[in-house]
């Protein structure tokens, strides 16, 4: 029996793998990443799952379960003829029991891609009401050793996605990109993950917020890079690593996203999630279709 996820990489196999035969650059298809709906989500999740559905989006990326077992996910995710593509799961300071439940229920939804969004921060903990801003002290704290400790982290993990058939991947923020000396966070994390293990989602908007452009780094990674996020941000920030802008519609601020879909399509990102999480709720969808017509019709 052909089941649902045998189906999908069929279907993307027959769209894809003539393309690359050709030489073609293909484009990334333009899913969304669920934290931006987590307060409709919350409160009506089979609802807002079909909301998304309707406005043309058709690969979504999890930001948590909301209580809902796996068979249940994939009955919705069915109903509505949407992919999830992969979930934000793991963090590098989870225990291993945790680490392994969480792989077993997104193989049982069927995703291709475990994410950890986070690398070891370990500092954040111990300032929880100490500090009047925790995220910036806890990022001001972070040395090399705890980037260098989570790849270390994230190649066990990735092994062990590897084992049930998936993928795992790091999600990047503006702190991957402090330096230490003459060179990023980041570039020691792309030289120490093992990359038969770990591969990478470049979050774009965070790039750019932190100062950096994101568009050689994707050329860099390559098919290391299958995974990126888009956001976009309203003119007249300052860069930098532990602050994020305001929240611009995208295709309304700064990012050129022509040129980024470009790069993503030359250096073979296979899904782009839109992420306005700052949104509010009540015009969470209205972004998600408006976002989802901008990029398709790049």
């Amino acid at each position: 029996m052909i089941d649902r996820r045998m189906f999908l990489a069929a279907g993307v196999a027959s769209v894809v793998m003539p393309a690359i035969a050709r030489g073609a650059a293909v484009r990334p298809a333009i899913g969304v990443q669920l934290y931006m709906a987590r307060e409709l989500l919350a409160k009506d999740f089979e609802g807002t799952m079909a909301a998304i559905a309707a406005t043309g989006v058709r690969h979504v990326e999890f930001a948590g379960f909301y209580e809902r077992a796996a068979p249940a996910i994939r009955g919705i995710l069915e109903q509505n003829g949407l992919n999830a593509a992969g979930a934000h799961a793991v963090r590098a300071d989870m225990e291993d029991a945790e680490i392994e439940r969480l792989i077993g229920q997104c193989a049982e939804i069927g995703m291709d891609y475990i994410v950890a969004p986070v690398p070891l921060v370990p500092a954040f903990r111990s300032l929880v009401g100490k500090s009047d801003n925790v995220f910036r002290d806890a990022i001001a704290a972070l040395t090399r050793d705890d980037f260098l400790r989570t790849a270390e982290r994230f190649n066990l993990i990735g092994g062990k996605v590897k084992e049930a058939g998936m993928r795992f991947a790091y999600h990047t923020h503006g702190l991957d990109f402090i330096r230490f000396g003459d060179r990023y966070a980041f570039d020691d994390m792309i030289e120490r993950c093992d990359p038969a293990l770990v591969d990478f989602e470049l979050d774009i908007g965070n790039t750019i917020a932190a100062g950096v452009d994101p568009l050689p780094y994707l050329k860099r990674l390559g098919p290391r890079a299958p995974l990126a996020h888009l956001k976009d941000w309203k003119p007249g920030f300052e860069p930098a690593v532990d602050r994020i802008p305001r929240t611009a519609p995208i295709g309304t601020g700064v990012i050129d996203f022509r040129a980024t879909m470009k790069a993503m399509a030359a250096a073979g990102v296979r899904y782009a999630f839109i992420e306005e999480e700052d949104t509010p709720a009540d015009r969470v969808i209205g972004a998600i279709g408006a976002a989802y017509r901008f990029l398709s019709a790049l």
